[in-house]
């Protein structure tokens, strides 16, 4: 087995909650040495009322492959620290309040005056500049100031409210620009030894993901559903009941109808008609997706978690996997998505108990002694 592509690349990651959490998690997948710093308390999505091994399922998961370090950072000599890791480290990920880390200075230009090609990436809610940029913000409010929520409800009913859509959008699709970004930043350092700045703002990228929709209005000044409804079709496209009470989706586009008509065993559809909901009305989903695929019609069940555990292509490529905590026992969690030839990702290990690398860290990185260790831990200085 080959070595992971980002071998060689150690990140200090600052990430709390989901957003920065989840792009470290991904470089760690990829291989790269990710050291998690936290207060001696945890950070905040360790904590919680529903703990297994005591931390929330939500920190096992986006906290895999790191090395766990846990410093008390209003203490001099814990920031002292973390100034000499950053000077052997490539990679700097925050996703703190705004001003928190210039005032405990550990900001860019701080940490760039003791590692001149340091990659600083700074994640918030609405960026380093702006009218909002010292805003608080969630997952949902760049998904609702973006439009995202809005659009969503306009899928089930344009007169009606805003929908919240499944998952954390607000802070994954932004952890993955982050890694985007990061991954670009190290290869512009490779050819000019330049360190720099990344600026990731959650509603920037959140907008970003409402491309296609904004384009579409900029150019028509029809909003998204309008153009939907324009669009007759043969009624083959979306989500519908099979026999059985079990849901399946199917995305037929105009350019299928023949696919469609020839599985469904008809010559003719009339746009706007409800032959291919009839025809379903008498499979269960089962066939059908077995017709229908047969015929190169695009289309699939609507799992839930446990069916989807079983689905036989998720079985096939791996693509869950188990993790096993010693505090928290075992639990399934996605594979890294990604299969690469020769660099294949490897989840190594389950999330760290705080503080669980702290000697390990310090003294394979820095040379501290056990009696520099013990004096810092008698001190409250590290955990």
């Amino acid at each position: 087995m080959g070595k992971g592509m980002l071998e060689g690349v150690r990140i200090l990651d600052f990430g709390h909650v989901f957003f920065g959490p989840y792009a470290t998690m991904i470089m760690a997948d990829m291989g790269a040495e990710v050291l998690k710093v936290e207060p001696p308390w945890g950070e905040i999505n360790r904590l919680g009322t529903n703990l297994f091994g005591g931390a929330s399922a939500s920190f096992h998961y986006l906290n895999r492959n790191k090395k766990g370090l846990a410093f008390n950072l209003k203490e001099p000599k814990a920031l002292e620290i973390v100034k000499e890791l950053a000077m052997k480290s490539d990679v700097v990920v925050e996703n703190f309040k705004r001003g928190t880390m210039d005032k405990l200075g550990l900001g860019y230009e701080q940490l760039k005056a003791v590692k001149p090609d340091i990659i600083y990436a700074s994640l918030s809610g609405f960026g380093l500049d702006g009218p909002f940029r010292d805003r608080t913000s969630f997952a949902p409010i760049a998904e609702s100031e973006s439009g995202w929520l809005r659009l969503t409800g306009d899928n089930v009913d344009p007169n009606g409210p805003p929908i919240v859509p499944a998952e954390y959008h607000g802070d994954l699709d932004p952890g993955l620009y982050a890694t985007i970004a990061i991954l670009g930043a190290l290869r512009h350092r490779d050819r000019t030894h330049e360190g720099q700045l990344i600026d990731v703002a959650q509603l920037d990228c959140m907008i970003a993901q409402n491309g296609v929709d904004i384009a579409s209005y900029s150019l028509s000044g029809k909003l998204p559903w309008v153009t939907r409804q324009a669009r007759k079709g043969i009624g083959a496209w979306g989500i519908f009941q099979a026999k059985d009470g079990k849901y399946i989706y199917v995305a037929a586009d105009q350019n299928m109808d023949g696919r469609v008509m020839k599985a469904i065993g008809v010559e003719e559809i009339e746009e706007g008609s409800d032959v291919f909901k009839k025809w379903l009305d008498g499979k269960t989903a089962e066939e059908a997706i077995t017709i229908l695929a047969a015929n190169a019609v695009p289309c699939a069940p609507i799992h839930h978690i446990p069916d989807m555990f079983e689905d036989p292509q998720v079985k096939a490529r791996n693509t869950v996997v188990e993790l096993n905590h010693k505090l928290a026992g075992k639990f399934k969690v996605p594979q890294h998505p990604v299969k690469y030839s020769k660099t294949p990702a490897v989840i190594n290990s389950p999330a760290p108990i705080l503080g669980e690398h702290n000697d390990e860290v310090l003294k394979g990185l820095l040379g501290y002694s056990d009696e520099k260790l013990a004096e810092l831990r008698a001190a409250g200085i590290i955990v």
